[in-house]
This record gives C-alpha cells, sequence and structure tokens, in this order.
C-alpha cells in the first residue's frame, strides 16, 4: 500500500507544479454560486467515513461486518473524489480539470455507475504514472461486495460474508459465491481506509496551505497574472485584477467568498457551457492523439467519441474517426503479428469496434471503401 499511498501523494506535487491555477480550481470543485461544503457531496464523505471508521472500530463479530460493508461501498461510490483524481491526472500532464469529469454519461441521460467511472479513470492514471493506484482499485474493489450489501443481498455468519442473487465473486481466479471477512475482506477495508485518510489529508492541507495570497500565472481563458486568495483557514478563491471594463471602469473578476453570505461566488465572468464543452473535447482529442495506444480500458475514449458525435462539429468528427483508425489498426497490426492460433482469432471482437464507429460517424467526411473491406475480413475470421 506504501507504493500506492506515495504516487497519491507525488499526483497532488505533480499537479501543482505544473499549473498552481489548476491545482486550486481542481481543489475548488467549483460548481455554481453555494458554500463549498454544501454544493458537493465531498465533506459529507469525509465526515460520513470518518463516523463508519469509528463504528469500524468499536464493534466485532457481524456489527463489524455490516459497518466494514458500509464503509467499503460508500467509499467507492463518491463522483467529487474521483473527479478530483482524474483532474489532477489532466493538470498534470498540462491539460484542464473539470468539476464533472466523471458524473454522467455521453449522453448526459443517468449518472456514471462506479465501474464506468473507474474504468474511464485508469486510462488517465496509466497516463500519469500512477500504475500503483491502478492496482490500488483492481485489488480492492469488487462490484459484488457493494451490490449484494446496498440491495440486501448477502447473509453473515461470525466469519463469512455469504452472496445471494448476483454473480460470483472472483478471488485469484475462482468464482466463490462467500468469503471469509477475516482473512480478505477485513484486510480490503484497511486499504481503503490508509488510501481515503491520506486522500482527505493532501486535500484538506493543500487548502489550508494557502494562507495569504499568491499571484500565479495561469488561462482563464488566456494567460493572465492570477490572484490565489489565502486567509488563516485556507484557500478563499481567486481574482483577476481589472479583468474587464463596464462603463469606464476596470473591475475585478473571480470566483471567492463572500463571508455574509457563507458561499462561494462568481464575480464578472461568464460560464459559456457550450464553449467550456469545446475546450474539454480538444483537450482530451490532443490527449489521445499523443498517446501510442490505449492501454487500460477504452471506456474514456469511446465516451468522447459519442460526445462528438452528437456535437456533429466536422472538426472534431474528422479528428475523432483518425483516432478510430488509429487505435484499431494499431490492434490489427498486433493481431497480424500474432502467431498463436487461438490469440489471434480473439482480436477481431476488439478491433471491429473502432473500425465500424470510424464509418459510423465519418462516412460524410471520408472514403471508408477500405475500411468496410477491412470489416468484411474481420468478420470471416
Amino acid at each position: 500500500m506504501q507504493n500506492v499511498l506515495n504516487d497519491l501523494s507525488t499526483l497532488f506535487d505533480e499537479a501543482k507544479n505544473k499549473s498552481e491555477f489548476d491545482f486550486v480550481l481542481t481543489l475548488m470543485n467549483y460548481r455554481g454560486m453555494g458554500t463549498h461544503k454544501l454544493t458537493t457531496n465531498l465533506y459529507e464523505w469525509f465526515d460520513a467515513i470518518e463516523f463508519y471508521k469509528q463504528l469500524y472500530g468499536q464493534h466485532a463479530g457481524k456489527e463489524k461486518t455490516r459497518i466494514a460493508a458500509l464503509l467499503y461501498s460508500t467509499f467507492f461510490e463518491n463522483s467529487d473524489f474521483y473527479n478530483i483524481v482524474g483532474s489532477l491526472c489532466r493538470v498534470k500532464l498540462g491539460y484542464k480539470g473539470s468539476s464533472y469529469l466523471f458524473w454522467k454519461t455521453r449522453k448526459y441521460e443517468r449518472l456514471l455507475g462506479i465501474g464506468e467511472k473507474q474504468e474511464a479513470l485508469f486510462e488517465l492514471l496509466f497516463d500519469a504514472g500512477k500504475q500503483s493506484i491502478i492496482d490500488f482499485f483492481k485489488q480492492n474493489q469488487f462490484k459484488e461486495i457493494r451490490n449484494t450489501f446496498f440491495h440486501s443481498a448477502y447473509a453473515l455468519s461470525e466469519d463469512e460474508y455469504i452472496l445471494h442473487d448476483t454473480e460470483p465473486i472472483y478471488i485469484e481466479g475462482l468464482g466463490i459465491s462467500s468469503f471469509n471477512v477475516n482473512d480478505f475482506f477485513y484486510p480490503k477495508v484497511d486499504n481503503v481506509i490508509a488510501f481515503f485518510d491520506t486522500f482527505k489529508h493532501l486535500y484538506l492541507d493543500a487548502f489550508a496551505s494557502y494562507t495569504q495570497d499568491k499571484v500565479v500565472v495561469g488561462n482563464f481563458p488566456n494567460p493572465c497574472n492570477i490572484t490565489i486568495i489565502g486567509a488563516p483557514d485556507g484557500l478563499k478563491g481567486f481574482k483577476i485584477k481589472n479583468a474587464v471594463q463596464f462603463y469606464g471602469q476596470w473591475h475585478d473578476s473571480g470566483i471567492w467568498y463572500d463571508p455574509q453570505f457563507d458561499m462561494y461566488a462568481g464575480h464578472n465572468i461568464t460560464f459559456n457551457m457550450p464553449n467550456v464543452e469545446t475546450i474539454e473535447i480538444d483537450d482530451q482529442l490532443r490527449r489521445y492523439e499523443n498517446k501510442n495506444d490505449i492501454h487500460q480500458s477504452d471506456v474514456e475514449f469511446h465516451n468522447l467519441v459519442e460526445k462528438v458525435s452528437d456535437r456533429k462539429i466536422p472538426s472534431e468528427i474528422a479528428r475523432a474517426t483518425n483516432l478510430l483508425l488509429k487505435f484499431g489498426s494499431l490492434r490489427k497490426q498486433k493481431m497480424d503479428n500474432e502467431e498463436n492460433l487461438f490469440k489471434k482469432r480473439s482480436f477481431p471482437k476488439y478491433i471491429l469496434p473502432f473500425y465500424k464507429k470510424a464509418i459510423e460517424i465519418g462516412s460524410e467526411l471520408f472514403d471508408t471503401t477500405p475500411i468496410k473491406t477491412a470489416i468484411t475480413e474481420l468478420e470471416q475470421q
């Protein structure tokens, strides 16, 4: 676990060193006017898990297992947690973060599930060089535990957690319908607690570290001097002096804390959501254009392609189509180089979604005849 916690700590440092203004925006996690502890679920998540930790340490037997399952399941649910970790990765890589990074599906009709948020996060963590954090999720998070607990589809003995009405849980490649809480579950919960404690400590310490105003250079949206507002109790926002002019007079813009109403408020700024989405999509397209392959999960990439498809902007569609062909061709090349016949036969199911999506979104911009021929050959295999 120490490597995991070290990677988490260095991620905060690396993001701050890359762009302190974007690091501060990530800490603020601003979504609109309001008290920062109420416009986000993050602080309730902090308080709830601290409460569950106390109960976890005070009980034994079945009561301890129930509290362990509640703590464990709650930890993996929080969207703000995924947004902040993902945004720190993006800032480290030279892109902008987002308060809505892993929030809803590509078509915005429902909230993302835990697995979807994690799959989208994995590729960012890989790009940021945080493989140990990926390993933490893969080795400690089991959706079957969360699902059975929250749906009350489990039973307990003194030492066993028994799953009902669900797929088996796979431990070391073996599918089973129960597990020993002392040998298997409690160590996972302890790892979750260690990760939570470190994340909370890093986040709150970073927030509290801004005890004085500090001027940095950042993009909002163009390069300018930005004053990060500090106070004895920590970060209070940011301000760009003399940024806008009304009736011949200059005014500051930014987002800062108003003690009279106990809330953070935007001043003299315009949130143009279509433009914000355009900037974020351009960032994502550039990141994938600079990648040599998709290494962990293609969930985030296909989510991006769906957004581009919905927007119907030709320049974005052209870039997304080229990326689909790029990553499909990389997998085709791996198939051609594979000497094991059985492994070779498994490749088309990974290649075809890229090629078919390229035809679906790019047929009006490109000659798709060669890709259609390749699809026919792959389907025959």
